[in-house]
């Protein structure tokens, strides 16, 4: 099961995320969850920097089976770009409930 974590500021925005885990829906390279999510961490992060806001990411990890990205102060934009994350990993828990576990 792939675990994702959202954080949140005091304000109740995303400042970041952490995935971690495979989904095991099915055998590695076959796996339609994980690479879902794989692509859905890699899109945001990329999105990021094409927006030209890679300035505020204080860190960014990306490893087999672990991704984890934290900004250092929100903006709109930001805050738009990580709620679409937080959007469409709920989507993906949702279709695929015994493979992703979200938390906040």
């Amino acid at each position: 099961m792939t675990k994702v974590t959202i954080y949140k500021n005091v304000k109740n925005e995303c400042v970041g995320f952490k995935a971690f885990g495979h989904a095991g829906y099915a055998e590695y390279g076959h796996d339609i969850v994980c690479a879902s999510i794989s692509t859905a961490c890699i899109v945001t992060a990329n999105l990021i920097e094409k927006l030209d806001l890679s300035y505020n990411v204080i860190d960014l990890v990306c490893d087999e089976g672990y991704f984890r990205l934290k900004v250092k102060t929100v903006d709109p934009t930001l805050n738009g770009v990580f709620e679409n994350l937080e959007f469409t990993m709920a989507n993906i828990s949702k279709q695929y409930p015994k493979y992703l576990k979200m938390k906040k």
